[in-house]
């Protein structure tokens, strides 16, 4: 008995040794291999029920037999683990085309954001031109106008002064005369009064008063010049007073008469004022 199951052990010693060595051999032995494991598996039955009826443990030979058994593969593995990868790979594909759609959209949005702000600017830098060159024709414009009014004050000027130059030697009776000489000094007045020359314009508006009593305009430019730059409320006064004497159905009459109130209001206020009063017994201390 011990001499079978020393043979036994030899033989699964055997099967074990071959088993191992023809593992990873040429793929030409696989059909022997399969036929040598069918005829180990039936001599290992066979030994497993003699040891039965014999009554020897069956746990001695599970081992051996355990240990000599190739390991066992299963084919749904591996096709698992390939479609586990496959969808995978799926699924990163996706996300990259999700995210490529994505900045691709974005860059779309950026470029229309700069398109539109491009646009923008040069609707703005077309305006801006175009209030600089209105602006450019409009100092032109009024360059053109200055100079243009300086060259008729100086004709004006000449003019007028040729006409005073020529008065001594004209009679003074002479009513068109007269007329034409007022009109000079009138002219020269306002001549005076666009230059800032107040004063010297007043003297004008004065001479010409004197040959014409009876021409409103001047009147109303002596008033004017006097009250407004001078401060001669005086002059003023007296002087619009004529002026609407002498057209009481001008334009601005209201505007006239508030100007007669404001030189009326400033003599009275001036009349009044204790400084003005010609008392000896006034204390300025008090």
């Amino acid at each position: 008995m011990k001499k079978l199951l020393a043979r036994l052990r030899e033989q699964r010693r055997i099967t074990k040794a071959f088993l191992n060595n023809s593992k990873d051999g040429d793929k030409t032995m696989g059909p022997i291999k399969e036929d040598f494991k069918y005829q180990h598996m039936r001599a290992i039955t066979a030994i497993f029920f003699m040891a039965v009826l014999l009554g020897v443990s069956p746990k001695v030979f599970a081992d051996d037999s355990a240990s000599t058994m190739p390991p066992q593969q299963t084919a749904g593995n591996g096709t698992d683990q390939a479609q586990a990868e496959r969808e995978e790979f799926v699924k990163e594909i996706r996300r990259v085309e999700s995210l490529n759609k994505k900045y691709t959209q974005e860059i779309q949005d950026i470029r229309g954001l700069l398109a539109d702000k491009d646009a923008d600017y040069q609707k703005r830098m077309q305006e801006l031109e175009a209030k600089m060159a209105a602006e450019q024709n409009e100092s032109a414009k009024k360059a053109v106008a200055q100079e243009q009014i300086h060259q008729t004050t100086l004709e004006l000027e000449n003019k007028t002064n040729e006409m005073l130059a020529k008065s001594a030697d004209v009679d003074p009776a002479n009513q068109k005369f007269r007329e034409e000489l007022a009109k000079a000094h009138y002219n020269m007045g306002n001549i005076y009064f666009e230059r800032g020359e107040y004063q010297r314009a007043v003297v004008e508006y004065y001479q010409a008063v004197d040959l014409v009593p009876n021409d409103p305009d001047t009147h109303y430019n002596l008033a004017f010049v006097s009250g407004e730059y001078l401060g001669d409320q005086e002059t003023a006064l007296k002087h619009y007073q004529w002026y609407l004497y002498l057209k009481p159905d001008a334009s601005d009459v209201a505007a006239v008469k508030e100007k007669i109130m404001t030189a009326k209001f400033s003599l009275r206020s001036k009349v009044d004022s204790p400084l003005d009063k010609n008392d000896n017994n006034f204390n300025l201390t008090r």
